[in-house]
């Protein structure tokens, strides 16, 4: 079974981010994936009734990126409430949150038990907002350990991987150690046998603006060497999500991915 790959609805960037847009170019192009950043304004409006309509049919598969940070702050917002009412259609669908450093782990626990009471499946990606190598080593052993107490109970939580956010240069990490901890968090997750969804993008500097992105393989994200790893260790893929902001950027690096990507095994979500 090959990895899926696919886009978020930030290919769009120049309709406004228009999932209807995003669907239409994933579609045509052969993608198998469909992440879709959800926004109070796009809940309230007429595209949420023609995108629970597309995740029905199952023509993608589709993830919902939501807004914010799991903490006790996402559940107070009306987004959170906007949000439950739309799940009627869309059960058991895929939603990812950012992990939030600041949060005790308490907190954060609470908040995925809140979203496990609906038919949602739960899943967590690696962020940072505090700059410095000590900050962005006490996050990464968080953000694990956040995921060795939610999997050791009741609690189901998936792992979402944005490999560049790795080596950004806010983090100061020295380009190996960058790669060392993706090494560290891939080994986590395979001797898990949990699935990784990765977001990926390549860039050519540690500043990562969007001037800045390329297509995977000719950038300073040492893609060959991250695959490399997996490959060796087996390390399990459920899918990738290319985030960028164009429609060129993902068409090139599919073709490179599609290389790289061969002797990795797909996983399939729990």
């Amino acid at each position: 079974m090959k990895i899926p790959i696919g886009v978020a609805n930030s290919v769009s960037a120049n309709f406004s981010f228009d999932p209807q847009d995003a669907y239409r170019y994933a579609v045509q192009e052969g993608f198998q994936l469909l992440q879709v950043y959800l926004t109070e304004s796009l809940l309230k409006s007429e595209k949420m009734g023609w995108l629970q309509k597309v995740v029905a049919e199952g023509t993608l598969r589709f993830y919902f990126h939501l807004p914010g940070q799991l903490n006790a702050q996402f559940f107070r917002q009306e987004f959170w409430r906007l949000f439950q009412r739309c799940l009627d259609r869309c059960p058991d669908v895929p939603v990812l949150l950012h992990f939030d450093e600041t949060a005790d782990l308490e907190e954060m626990l609470a908040g995925i038990r809140k979203l496990a009471q609906l038919p949602v499946t739960v899943y967590l990606e690696n962020y940072f907002q505090l700059e410095g190598d000590e900050n962005a080593r006490k996050n990464l052993k968080k953000y694990l350990a956040l995921f060795t107490l939610a999997n050791a109970g009741e609690l189901t939580l998936r792992p979402v991987l944005d490999i560049p956010r790795c080596f950004h240069q806010r983090l100061m990490f020295s380009p190996r150690e960058a790669l060392e901890w993706c090494f560290q968090i891939l080994n986590y997750f395979g001797n898990r046998h949990l699935p990784l969804l990765l977001h990926l993008i390549d860039v050519r500097d540690g500043n990562q603006l969007r001037s800045s992105f390329c297509s995977i393989g000719e950038g300073i994200v040492p893609y060959p060497d991250i695959f490399r790893f997996m490959e060796k260790n087996r390390i399990p893929v459920e899918g990738i999500v290319l985030e960028y902001e164009d429609k060129l950027h993902p068409l090139e690096s599919r073709k490179t991915l599609q290389t790289l990507l061969q002797n990795i095994p797909a996983g399939v979500p729990r």
